[in-house]
């Protein structure tokens, strides 16, 4: 019991304070009504109205400390009240988020459901993370709201957002309810709710900071790049493919990829998170369209070899969708090295965890192949610590448990860094 109570005398919670500031309150209304007693039983003149007049002194202060200080504490408890839905004491909460706060620094690179389900376990971890998001999708709600509004496609942000919200899973729900009616038929609330902010602040990259607050985002949420960009695939026959979507279903073999027009430098902020990183996370996701087109960013390549942070690469668990079909966990790496060069990561975790036979027979038949390490396929000198761990989702053999896959991070910065 007394152990919890002490909990609120942590600094950076934002109580303390407040407290000792309505104490100080109470404190100076005694010495007042203290004052005022002296000067009725005082049958000098003089004397009373100095009592009275150091009481009526003494009581303004006492009332300027009690309306700061409830006022205060009330702005910072306001949070913490939003979650008292949560199976959790008052005061847990006030110490999780104190040590959330005080957590890794940890910027991760991605798109797609990969980069959220990672931030979904990483935020039990720390507060202090920022989601580099590919803004180069062209498909479904995402690819209709940047045709008809010219701007950045938001579904991956938005996913992000609802990965690292405070409120989730009813945030999850509000910002991924899909309408059903005609004229918004296929478009999620999240992403229109993105469209109004942009519209409403002239710019999206102005509508993802209000949206990170919006949401009560655990950290933040940053676009990859503000420019208007499409996919480009070239294949090894010569031949091209334009756009995200058409990319991610080609079944020709992929040489390269690029983007349209070819982006400025990488914003400041991103540049800043990169270089105060405590670990920098590549990963997981779909290899050509959400992992490679951030390594295509001028400067973030650079940056990123530049940091001290522990970089890790994250490999997927299936090789399913066309443009890597038959890829295996060297092919992946090699291509992460031809678009961004050596040096991006010094460590690779990937799964070893058992996928049920029925599963892998029916994903193999289908021609998708397991990512698994293999010593054979690197060779003496190889610059990466390769680190397998069971960190596969059994409910959703194509993808990683949120939990495992954060808890293995976790353990790696442990055994790399020391506590921020």
């Amino acid at each position: 019991m007394f152990g919890k109570f002490f909990k609120w005398l942590y600094p950076g919670i934002g109580i303390k304070r407040w407290v000792f500031v309505i104490t100080i309150g109470f404190i100076l209304s005694n010495l007042a009504a203290i004052l005022v007693i002296l000067g009725i039983q005082n049958n000098l003149l003089e004397m009373r109205v100095r009592l009275f007049g150091g009481a009526l002194g003494l009581f303004l202060l006492a009332g300027i400390a009690l309306v700061t200080g409830v006022y205060r504490l009330m702005k910072s408890m306001e949070g913490l009240m939003r979650k008292r839905g949560e199976k959790k004491t008052l005061v847990e909460i006030a110490y999780e988020r104190r040590y959330l706060e005080h957590g890794w620094r940890i910027v991760c690179f991605g798109g797609g459901t990969g980069i959220s389900t990672l931030l979904k376990g990483l935020k039990t971890y720390t507060a202090n993370l920022t989601a580099v998001v590919s803004v180069a999708d062209d498909g479904g709600s995402s690819g209709r709201l940047r045709q008809e509004f010219d701007m950045l496609p938001p579904g991956d942000i938005r996913k992000c957002l609802i990965a690292l919200s405070d409120d989730a899973p009813l945030m999850g729900e509000l910002l991924g309810y899909r309408f059903d009616e005609k004229e918004l038929e296929g478009h999620s609330m999240g992403n229109l709710v993105l469209t109004v902010l942009t519209r409403i602040t002239g710019d999206f990259g102005e509508a993802v900071r209000q949206a990170n607050i919006l949401f009560a985002v655990r950290g933040k949420v940053l676009p990859a790049t503000l420019d208007r960009i499409f996919l480009v695939a070239n294949h090894k026959d010569g031949t091209t493919t334009i756009g995200q979507k058409a990319v991610s279903q080609t079944k020709k073999p992929i040489d390269s990829v690029l983007l349209k027009p070819n982006p400025g430098p990488a914003a400041e902020d991103i540049l800043h998170a990169v270089g105060e990183a405590d670990m920098i996370v590549l990963g997981p996701g779909s290899l050509y369209t959400s992992v490679i087109p951030n390594l295509l960013i001028e400067g973030l390549p650079e940056a990123m070899r530049r940091s001290a942070a522990t970089k890790v690469y994250v490999a997927n668990i299936w090789a399913t969708e066309g443009e890597t079909r038959g890829y295996d966990l060297k092919a992946h790496i090699d291509a992460i090295e031809k678009h961004g060069g050596s040096g991006l990561f010094d460590i690779v975790l990937v799964n070893n965890g058992t996928i049920p036979r029925e599963k892998r027979a029916a994903l193999e038949a289908d021609g998708a192949s397991l990512i698994m390490y293999r010593k054979a396929d690197f060779p003496a000198g190889t610059p990466y610590q390769f680190i397998s761990k069971d960190i596969v989702d059994r409910a959703s053999v194509l993808r990683h448990a949120p939990e495992k896959l954060s808890r293995e991070l976790a353990e790696i910065m442990r055994e790399y860094r020391t506590w921020a």
